[in-house]
């Protein structure tokens, strides 16, 4: 393959937009709900991912881009159920907490700014296995 162009790398500027998307699929379930209680994605009426068990905690991991920070996080399911956000480092046990509020509704954070080693994680609680997350967004910034 041969390639015909121009890179500038002159202006060495990272380019995101304001938001970074929750998949269903971004989201696992904690210990919470026990052996064999996993989560899975309900495609009949009402649709989205489902808690195995009512006790389940759905959990989504994601990386800040470099130079800029998490602001705001909206998860959207179903229902109203209580949601939890923390920083979190790949080299060191602990959490830090960022904020807490119910899905539905835009959660202000306190800014996580990207580090070489953070993360954010954000909990969704479940209460029963007919409940419905269907995916969220984070909103980032500049530094």
């Amino acid at each position: 393959m041969k390639f015909i162009g121009k890179i500038d790398y002159s202006s060495n500027t990272n380019t995101f937009g304001k938001t970074i998307k929750l998949l269903p699929t971004d989201f696992e379930a904690n210990e919470d709900g026990g052996a064999g209680k996993t989560v899975q994605f309900d495609d009949t009426a009402p649709t989205g991912l489902k808690p195995g068990a009512a006790a389940t905690e759905l959990l989504a991991f994601v990386s800040i881009p470099e130079g800029m920070k998490a602001t705001h996080v909206d998860v959207y399911a179903a229902q109203d159920l209580t949601m939890e956000c923390f920083e979190l480092n790949i080299n060191a046990s602990g959490l830090t907490s960022k904020g807490s509020g119910t899905t539905n509704t835009t959660l202000d954070i306190t800014d996580v700014n990207s580090t070489a080693t953070n993360y954010l994680m954000i909990i969704i609680t479940t209460t029963a296995t007919s409940d419905r997350v269907w995916g969220g967004q984070i909103t980032i910034a500049l530094q």
